[in-house]
């Protein structure tokens, strides 16, 4: 793995000092979104899955990450098999006519009306599909944030949001309409109120400019028993759409009194987080519907060098003020969604365990968990249906609507799995791929209905391993309770003259040295200052407490 630096960040002071206040008008971006206002016709379906890291069941150890789409980060595996299994075409990026050039996608959403009682539908769905963070102040403090950037943008009739969402990716997305999200774990790598607003500004510009509209036309498109594994995962934006929206989000945070090289200070941690994670930075041609990181933070740093601005005193009064809005964020996955220990899932709020197969890669989301096959020709997912405490009654009311989309069912029993009731139906869909088998089973824990899903390209049939998932369904031993922990964000001052490495044993740090130089944007082996406030992560027993 490439060394993540000595120096992982160029702070803004030193790269980019704050001007004096000019008489002469910045080059405002709202001019470039004037002149062009959104399309009708969206060019290009956007990306914006969120990173979910995966492990080898069979080693229990965090395997490597997957190049990520989107600007932000990586995509998931799910992202991948649906392009595979499920969407086939409608998540490729933008169809190409043979001269190379992007052809218009065949669905649309033709007007800003549209635009918003779309986003107003999918905003609905991101609580139960990725969760938000349960911090009221936190989220107060992105949306004044939001709102001053988004004053700048020359479209008024969206009415912008702000939300952070529970993800621990580094992630920003925004939906129709005017609804954006960011990560907790963004906000977690991010080391100044002039990065985030960068970010926000960039997701503004994709709202401004309507190249979110095609996202959920996409969505849209798919059956209801499909559309639970896409919530989330759309596809990618174009290099241009990409390049714009860096162009005219840094002038936007400019114009609202942002540093603009706050973009390429993230852009740059984002870079140096990538290496980290994967050994190398992604480079231009393995997705080359992206313009590559090392390439936006260069040309982010060289455009704030340009930029004219008038500085505004931030919402957060001072770098130690931004960073309290930080502590306490979990890092990672949060317990309360369940925790991997090898191919067992351990559920501790509801008190269950359950194995999935050996050596498939394991993924844990809001919406569900399961794991993908090797082949990336199966999966399996596990995710709750409302209460209930009648497995048949549940699977009659889903499979209701499924079959008018087109599933079919081959078959259908009352089983038992251990002294639990279930009910188990297989069948077949269709998708651009081709056949998919789909097998269910449908039980009951504590008045909540839980359905376990496999789906399986091609005509062959992984029902037997679908079935021995559901067999090992189990309440949770006061061992494997005991045993899950959560780790989250704390913010400590360091002592004159200590390394990170000291400070890292003396308070406990679960991330390595390098982990913690990237997330703080210093020198792996900087000499720390006194009263220095550094980002480390702390690990805990989990006890069942709200996550923020």
């Amino acid at each position: 793995m490439d060394e993540a630096g000595p120096r992982l960040r160029q702070h803004a002071e030193t790269q980019h000092p704050r001007r004096r206040a000019s008489h002469r008008r910045p080059r405002s971006p709202r001019d470039g979104l004037l002149l062009a206002q959104g399309p009708k016709q969206v060019p290009t379906p956007r990306h914006h899955g969120a990173r979910e890291r995966t492990r080898s069941a069979a080693s229990g150890t965090r395997t490597g990450e997957l190049m990520r789409p989107h600007p932000w980060l990586r995509t998931s595996v799910w992202s991948l098999l649906l392009s595979s299994l499920l969407l086939g075409a409608c998540s490729s990026p933008s169809p190409r006519s043979k001269g190379g050039k992007e052809s218009k996608p065949d669905i649309i959403l033709y007007s800003e009306a549209d635009d918003q009682r779309a986003g107003e539908e999918a905003a609905k769905e991101i609580p139960m599909a990725i969760g938000v963070v349960n911090d009221p102040a936190l989220k107060r403090y992105v949306e004044r944030v939001g709102q001053r950037v988004a004053h700048q943008a020359p479209r008024t009739s969206f009415t912008y949001s702000f939300q952070v969402v529970d993800q621990d990716a580094p992630n920003a997305f925004a939906l129709p309409g005017g609804f954006i999200f960011v990560s907790r774990g963004l906000l977690i790598l991010s080391n100044s109120e002039d990065e985030l607003a960068n970010v926000l500004g960039h997701e503004i510009v994709h709202v401004a400019r309507r190249h979110a509209s095609a996202r959920q036309s996409m969505m849209n498109s798919l059956p209801k028993y499909l559309r639970w594994a896409a919530v989330g995962q759309v596809t990618a934006y174009g290099r241009d759409q990409e390049r714009e929206s860096d162009r005219l989000g840094q002038g936007l945070a400019a114009v609202a009194g942002y540093d603009p090289v706050g973009m390429a200070n993230f852009l740059r941690e984002l870079e140096f987080s990538e290496r980290l994670q994967l050994g190398f930075s992604r480079h231009q041609g393995y997705m080359d519907t992206h313009p590559a990181t090392s390439e936006r933070v260069a040309r982010a740093g060289a455009r704030a060098r340009t930029i004219r601005w008038t500085p505004r005193a931030p919402i957060a009064a001072s770098h130690a003020a931004y960073l309290s809005q930080l502590d306490g964020l979990v890092v990672g996955i949060g317990a309360a969604e369940g925790v991997f220990q090898r191919d067992r899932f351990l559920q501790a709020d509801m008190g269950f365990s359950v194995r999935f197969p050996d050596g498939w890669d394991v993924i844990n989301t809001r919406a569900a968990v399961g794991a993908v096959s090797p082949d990336r020709k199966s999966q399996v997912v596990l995710e709750t249906q409302g209460q209930g405490t009648d497995p048949r009654k549940s699977a009659q009311e889903y499979l209701d609507e499924a079959q008018t989309q087109g599933l079919r069912v081959e078959s259908a029993q009352d089983i038992v799995l251990g002294d639990v009731p279930a009910y188990r139906v297989e069948g077949r869909a269709r998708s651009p791929a081709g056949p998919v088998g789909v097998h269910f089973t449908w039980f009951a824990r504590d008045g909540v209905m839980l359905r376990l899903t496999g789906f399986s390209v091609g005509l062959g049939s992984r029902g037997a391993i679908f079935v021995n998932v559901a067999r090992s369904f189990r309440t949770i031993t006061p061992r494997e309770r005991a045993s899950i922990r959560e780790t989250r964000l704390r913010i400590v001052p360091a002592r004159g003259g200590e390394s990170l490495t000291q400070l890292s044993k003396r308070t406990g740090n679960a991330w390595d040295i390098q982990q913690t130089a990237v997330t703080n944007g210093i020198f792996a082996d900087a000499t720390l200052d006194e009263g220095q406030l550094i980002k480390i992560a702390v690990s805990r027993p989990y006890r069942n407490t709200p996550a923020r």
